[in-house]
């Protein structure tokens, strides 16, 4: 008979297994990479974006959201946006629960949720961030092109999306870069 460790174990195991198969491993994104986009993206922009106090208050949407880091990241640099994560991966979704829980007050606006993306809305998305292996991306781009309202950007770390016209790349020094979409008018 297993004992219950096993079979946690055989869960987070599994739950590993699954993201990897339907969209990509959970790579932790480097801090200089986070900082990357979020030095390079403004979203204090009024033409685009909307506003609470003159300062970002739209939604953001990390896709395979791992541990968090990314949201985290834009949680601290724009305190009045929502911040939502899905993941199917149970151990890094428990650290980056785990750190919201240490500091609840600066976190209020981050949301980590498990879930397949891939069967979830963010037609309401200001701003969606993803990393995914290129075999997802013919799915992942026809759910683009359903839900995601004009206007909307998608920053797509390390490949571009096919058939699409990039609005900026984003490159530093010994990272990947990060292909950022505008959805189309």
């Amino acid at each position: 008979m297993p004992t219950i460790g096993f079979v946690i174990l055989f869960i987070i195991l599994a739950s590993f297994a699954w993201g990897a198969i339907s969209a990509a491993p959970w790579v932790p994104t480097l801090k200089a990479q986070r900082d990357l986009l979020i030095d390079h993206l403004d979203l204090n922009t009024p033409s685009d974006s909307p506003f609470a106090g003159g300062e970002f208050a739209g939604k953001i949407y990390d896709l395979g959201c791992g541990s968090g880091s990314i949201l985290f990241a834009f949680a601290d640099r724009y305190p009045h946006a929502k911040c939502i994560g899905y993941d199917v991966a149970l151990l890094p979704l428990a650290l980056g629960l785990f750190r919201k829980l240490r500091s609840p007050k600066q976190y209020k606006n981050v949301s980590l949720r498990f879930g397949n993306f891939f069967t979830k809305h963010f037609s309401d998305a200001n701003l969606v961030v993803v990393f995914l292996m290129q075999k997802a991306y013919e799915k992942f781009n026809a759910k683009l092109s359903s839900e995601l309202k004009p206007g909307t950007f998608v920053a797509v770390e390390a490949w571009p999306l096919p058939d699409r016209d990039t609005h900026t790349v984003i490159k530093g020094e010994n990272l990947v870069p990060w292909y950022v979409y505008r959805m189309e008018d």
